[in-house]
């Protein structure tokens, strides 16, 4: 449990949160509530744990209860956990809800049993499309090789090596949640200068960027950003690079950043063809896609926007979308790396 006053500013917490977040309590109280615990369910329309129901009443009264846990991101000090989480407003004399009172669900076994049995089936699915096709071409040209004339051969190479790389970016997105999920990933954080680092994501998708036309506004005297280099690339790359396959050629694909206060905001914004209000909720959840057709024709894994919002959390940070019928802007918020701070660090 966690009490947060109406800023926002955690101002207590038990032993229980303390062990949950593997941290001292000194680091939890005085920091804001939404940098420990993101304040977007994960995804709206799941169905509660039993034990959780029963305790929230009946199906009508969880639609319309604001009381009713919802699957929200718990940032760790070594990684990220999904769990229900309550935001109960406390209320003064005078009826002001003035304080917060946040409770965490810790989930039992068997739910998190279930949820790795349907992440196993789901991963299954993944990974047989892929390997269905180099089978199938594979034995094609085993099978038929010396009737084929030479351009079949290599298209259907071409395709062979096409499904291999999907099937490498596909595991290596599961082996970046799993180390996201299990606590494993390690993080770097340092004072990182926000447009060198969106200047190598640019040139590094020149390539894929051929057909769109990449803008960048970064104003002079931005701060840099506290957060692990890497990752930060990670996270830039995965929305300019979605950004660029989920719009039609010829358009412009956006990059800005402004110094947000205590914060840096970055935000990368398409022309594409936005995405329904009614599925902005799922989009951050695993192996999400949306269902229309220019995201049929592009191949994904359904895990990369799931990656970058677990990334941005672990650094400190939020993660927005926004999106109507002309285009898509995602907008992320990180720690600022101002002048003080790193001075502080340094004596730390």
């Amino acid at each position: 449990m966690v009490v947060s006053d109406a800023s926002g500013m955690i101002t207590a917490c038990n032993p229980a949160f303390v062990k949950l977040l593997g941290r001292v309590e000194k680091e939890i109280v005085g920091r804001k509530l939404k940098s420990l615990i993101d304040e977007n369910p994960v995804d709206k329309h799941e169905t509660p744990h039993p034990i959780i129901a029963a305790t929230t009443g009946s199906a009508e009264k969880q639609d319309t209860d604001p009381f009713t846990p919802h699957n929200q991101t718990i940032v760790c000090k070594n990684g990220n956990l999904t769990l229900p989480v309550s935001h109960i407003p406390i209320k003064s004399k005078d009826g002001a809800a003035d304080n917060t009172l946040t409770i965490i669900y810790i989930i039992q076994a068997n739910t998190v049993q279930q949820a790795q049995t349907e992440f196993v089936s789901t991963v299954s699915h993944e990974l047989r499309t892929p390997l269905t096709s180099i089978k199938g071409f594979a034995d094609t040209i085993l099978r038929a090789g010396d009737r084929l004339d030479l351009s079949q051969q290599r298209r259907y190479v071409g395709i062979i090596k096409d499904q291999a790389d999907r099937l490498t970016r596909l595991v290596e997105d599961l082996l970046a949640v799993s180390r996201l999920e299990s606590k494993r990933m390690q993080l770097t954080i340092r004072a990182i200068d926000l447009n060198g680092a969106i200047q190598r994501v640019h040139r590094n998708l020149s390539d894929k960027a051929k057909d769109h036309r990449i803008v960048i506004k970064v104003p002079a005297g931005l701060p840099p950003v506290w957060a692990d280099a890497d990752r930060l690339e990670q996270i830039l790359t995965n929305l300019v690079d979605n950004a660029i396959k989920y719009s039609p050629p010829k358009t412009t694909v956006t990059v800005t950043a402004l110094d947000n206060s205590e914060m840096v905001e970055f935000s990368v914004s398409d022309q594409g063809v936005g995405i329904p209000q009614e599925h902005l909720g799922q989009i951050f959840t695993k192996f999400s896609r949306l269902d229309n057709p220019l995201v049929r024709q592009t191949e994904g894994t359904g895990l990369g926007l799931y990656i970058t919002r677990s990334l941005v959390l672990a650094l400190g940070g939020q993660i927005k979308v926004a999106s109507s019928g002309t285009g898509t802007v995602f907008t992320v918020q990180l720690p600022a790396a101002t002048l003080e701070e790193q001075a502080a660090r340094g004596r730390d």
